[in-house]
């Protein structure tokens, strides 16, 4: 007997690729037991682009509260066995789900699978450059127990999720991804997961010379910055240096090889940006801890006794 699996989609200011993402969820050959729509406050047209789409619920957020909230929310209010999510800014081929789904039902062990993200915009030089360094996939063959399952096209079974806990709320664009499947790993016993080639996205993002900047910083520093905490220069620095180390060690000497000059572009203005990516953000968590500090403060003087 198959098992019952909902599909959710996370979604913040998606009109121009919800539709496409939508679309392909009705378009699938092992149809979902029930599709949703987790509108994380949006202000664009989004909800009502996807309002136009029959049998789709949404549950709408009426602030933006991040993407590992919005995950949460649609684990909360599924119903299935096995819990489906795509990104907004992906359109599945229309064998993905089936595939994944009997992955799950073959293999009662296995707690998670996800498939590759193909990039199919790659019309600038800043789409090349993600297509080429910020991959969301393992490659062309399958990976048993993978460090995590990139977030963009999973299914988890619901037992395993509820057994990991929430998606952490802080995290509220990137590093969801990770936190759950290291949550995973850790809270049961002997769990597998499992990355399936054959099952994947089209990736519908485009970026620019600033978003892939930002793109790139986010993802490689997001999780360290995610709680206000005390923090010298001296790691701040360090970490911008890891950041660059890696364009200069890896990105750039791949482009040189593989005659990609276009993309030494998107490297250089990284080089640029990304130091005072990082001092704006050191800056910005140092005034938090200080406002964290006099709140603590206040809270002493104000308690009874005192």
């Amino acid at each position: 007997m198959s098992l019952k699996i909902s599909v959710y989609v996370p979604c913040y200011n998606a009109e121009r690729t919800i539709g496409a993402c939508l679309a392909s969820l009705i378009a699938q050959v092992r149809k979902p037991d029930e599709i949703l729509v987790i509108d994380d406050g949006s202000k664009d047209r989004t909800l009502k682009i996807a309002k136009r789409y029959p049998g789709v619920r949404i549950v709408q957020h009426a602030v933006n509260k991040g993407l590992a909230t919005a995950r949460n929310t649609g684990v909360r209010f599924t119903k299935g066995d096995l819990i489906a999510s795509i990104d907004s800014d992906c359109a599945a081929d229309p064998h993905w789900l089936r595939i994944l789904a009997e992955e799950m039902e073959r293999s009662p062990d296995l707690c998670g699978v996800a498939g590759a993200v193909n990039e199919t915009e790659r019309g600038t030089i800043a789409d090349r450059w993600r297509t080429y360094h910020m991959r969301q996939h393992y490659g062309q063959s399958v990976v048993e127990n993978p460090r995590f399952l990139f977030g963009a096209n999973t299914v988890f079974r619901r037992s395993a999720l509820e057994a990991a806990g929430r998606y952490p709320p802080v995290l509220r664009t990137n590093g969801e991804d990770f936190e759950i499947c290291r949550k995973i790993y850790a809270k049961i016993p002997d769990a597998k997961l499992r990355y399936l080639p054959s099952a994947y996205v089209h990736h519908l993002r485009r970026d620019t010379f600033k978003s892939i900047a930002n793109a790139y910083w986010r993802y490689q520093t997001y999780v360290s910055w995610a709680r206000p905490h005390q923090r010298s220069i001296a790691r701040t620095l360090r970490q911008t240096m890891l950041c660059l180390g890696l364009v200069w060690g890896a990105y750039l000497p791949w482009d040189f090889r593989n005659k990609q000059h276009g993309a030494i572009w998107i490297s250089l203005y990284i080089t640029a940006v990304l130091p005072w990516l990082q001092f704006r953000q050191h800056m910005d968590n140092r005034a938090k801890v200080a406002r964290l500090k006099k709140m603590a403060e206040s809270s002493r003087t104000a308690a009874p006794g005192n």
